[in-house]
């Protein structure tokens, strides 16, 4: 049992895991700080998962909680439910196919003890392939969270990091039991959108999430598993391809995004105060998505939004990390000229 005054939960979601299960599990059991339970629960597994959940239960040296889902209710519900039965103080969230490092949880629950303030913290993770062996990069690396990215993570500016993309995953992570209670329900309804990238959002709005900047956990890279790392290998347009495409084919992952972040900031509004500083800052990206997704076919009349855009900061504010100053000129030049 653990021997830190707040009780520890680690929530397993499984789904047809056997063949990756038994090492998680073994890493759990050599926490140098053991969990006081672990709350597994299953997604309408076909194969031996909840068999292998059971047989470690009979000499885990804590206790062990095993649900099994009458239905198929996917990854983020899956998640929802498994931490809501979870009734420790610090809950981690935990997948069926990784390792976790001996000192995970004693490094994590003695930074949320430090940090009272703090709702929720992650760390990087180091990339392994089927066989368990490292592929020389990290998660970070891999996200681009760097040394610029860390530092206004630091700061409190990690909704400015969030709204280029999530860079925290479930796997890295811990939150007070208290702090989910705000966060439930899990939004459903925004594609590609899971339970790790809701959870670190809100936290970030709310300025309560930091990091220990080191791998605590080896996150298994395969084929079968439902999220990963793995490129989308998505081919860049030429610029005789971007300036003869249809106007209205260029706007349509601009539409896409907006509604995403519009139903995101939907969400948000019923957890966050209104008022709240970054809540201001979700909105003004919303609106630069909303303006861009509406120009006009008319490259003329595309002139005097745009202009009003690049006045108010908005291409230099949200443009990509990696982007020069010259990539956030030409992007304005593209919403004149394609």
């Amino acid at each position: 049992m653990s021997t830190n005054k707040s009780l520890i939960s680690v929530a397993l979601c499984t789904y047809n895991g056997e063949r990756f299960l038994w090492e998680q599990l073994e890493s759990l059991a050599r926490q140098t700080q053991l969990p006081d339970e672990l709350v597994v629960c299953d997604d309408c597994s076909t194969d031996h998962t909840v068999d292998l959940v059971h047989k470690f239960a009979l000499t885990a040296p804590f206790k062990v909680r095993v649900f099994v889902n009458e239905q198929q209710v996917g990854v983020t519900k899956n998640f929802e439910k498994a931490l809501i039965q979870c009734t420790g103080d610090i809950l981690f969230l935990c997948d069926q196919d990784d390792v976790w490092h001996p000192e995970k949880v004693t490094r994590m629950a003695a930074f949320l003890t430090q940090n009272p303030s703090l709702n929720v913290v992650f760390s990087d993770a180091l990339l392994i392939n089927e066989q368990g062996e490292p592929f020389q990069t990290t998660f970070w690396d891999v996200v681009r969270l760097q040394p610029l990215q860390l530092q206004q993570w630091r700061e409190g500016e990690s909704i400015r990091v969030m709204l280029i993309g999530n860079r925290v995953a479930g796997c890295t992570m811990a939150l007070r039991k208290s702090f989910l209670n705000q966060l439930l329900p899990f939004p459903l309804d925004i594609p590609d959108f899971l339970h790790d990238t809701w959870i670190a959002f809100v936290a970030s709005v709310l300025e309560q999430i930091q990091f220990i900047p080191e791998p605590l956990v080896n996150y298994r890279q395969h084929a079968a598993q439902q999220v990963g790392t793995r490129p989308k290998n998505l081919a860049p347009l030429s610029l005789t391809q971007r300036l003869a495409r249809p106007h209205q084919q260029k706007l349509i992952p601009y539409q896409q995004r907006q509604r995403e972040l519009q139903t995101l900031y939907n969400h948000l509004q019923r957890v966050v105060p209104k008022g709240n500083k970054n809540l201001k800052i979700v909105e003004e990206k919303l609106h630069f998505l909303t303006v861009r997704a509406n120009l006009s076919g008319n490259r003329v009349l595309r002139i005097i939004p745009v202009f009003k855009e690049w006045i108010r900061g908005s291409y230099h504010y949200f443009a990509d990390q990696d982007t020069t100053p010259r990539g956030i000129f030409m992007t304005a030049l593209g919403d004149v000229l394609e």
